[in-house]
């Protein structure tokens, strides 16, 4: 009996992030024996996991099902109303 094992489709993500960022994530990943890959899927999976505070979910619940939504014509009506 033959086990076959059924490839995981990948797709590439490519991030530019400044030189000194960089140095910083390959520093961090290095101190943590991983690799700048591995330090990034860890990173995303904690992020995707990451739990939101019951505002923050509501406000999330609100906007999916389009209640008080509001919409600005430009940024600056959009920062005149955040700072009343």
């Amino acid at each position: 009996m033959s086990t076959r094992t059924v490839p995981i489709r990948t797709q590439r993500i490519t991030l530019d992030v400044p030189s000194a960022q960089h140095k910083k994530i390959k520093m961090i990943a290095s101190m943590m024996d991983l690799s700048i890959k591995e330090l990034m899927l860890m990173s995303f999976e904690e992020f995707m996991h990451k739990k939101y505070n019951k505002v923050t979910e509501k406000a999330i619940k609100q906007t999916l099902a389009g209640k008080d939504i509001k919409k600005f014509k430009t940024l600056d009506d959009l920062i005149e109303d955040l700072e009343n």
